[in-house]
C-alpha cells in the first residue's frame, strides 16, 4: 500500500514538474515573439526611446496592452474587436492625457456685441467657387492635430 502511494506521489510530482517546465518554456518562447512584435511595431510607427530603460518600460506596457487586446478579442460576444495601434505603448493615464489634452476654461468676461460686418450688402452672387478664391485647401489627414 505504501509503495502504491509513493508511486502515485512520484507520478504526480513528475506531472507537476512537467507542467511547470512547459509553462516556463512556452513563456520563454513567447517572450522573443512578443519582443519581435514590439520591434516591428516600433518600426511601423517610428517609435524611438531615449534609453534602454525607457524601451524596457514601454515594452512591458506594450506587452500588457497586447495581452489585453488578445484576451478581449478571444472572449467573443462583442460587436467589435480591438487591435494594436500607435498608442499601444501608453498606459491608460498617458492615453487620456494625450487624447484629451489641455482644455481652456470657459470665457469669463462678457462678449463684446458688434454689428454684422456685411449687413448692408445688396449684390450677392448665386454661386461662389471658394476653391478658386483659395479659401479651401485639399483634404488632409490631421491625425491628432500634432498632439502626438
Amino acid at each position: 500500500m505504501v509503495l502504491i502511494c509513493k508511486r502515485q506521489c512520484f507520478i504526480a510530482f513528475i506531472l507537476i514538474l512537467g507542467t511547470w517546465a512547459y509553462e516556463v518554456a512556452s513563456r520563454e518562447l513567447q517572450e522573443p515573439s512578443m519582443s519581435a512584435r514590439h520591434e516591428q511595431w516600433m518600426a511601423t510607427y517610428g517609435k524611438v526611446y531615449a534609453d534602454a530603460a525607457e524601451k524596457e518600460r514601454r515594452f512591458e506596457i506594450f506587452k500588457d496592452n497586447v495581452e489585453y487586446i488578445e484576451s478581449f478579442n478571444t472572449a467573443g460576444n462583442k460587436l467589435y474587436k480591438l487591435s494594436v495601434n500607435k498608442f499601444a505603448d501608453l498606459t491608460n493615464e498617458e492615453l487620456k492625457v494625450a487624447l484629451n489634452g489641455y482644455r481652456r476654461p470657459l470665457q469669463t468676461r462678457p462678449m463684446k456685441v458688434t454689428s454684422f460686418k456685411y449687413e448692408n450688402v445688396t449684390v450677392v452672387l448665386a454661386t461662389m467657387d471658394w476653391r478658386k478664391k483659395g479659401a479651401v485647401t485639399p483634404i488632409k489627414d490631421q491625425g491628432q492635430c500634432g498632439k502626438l
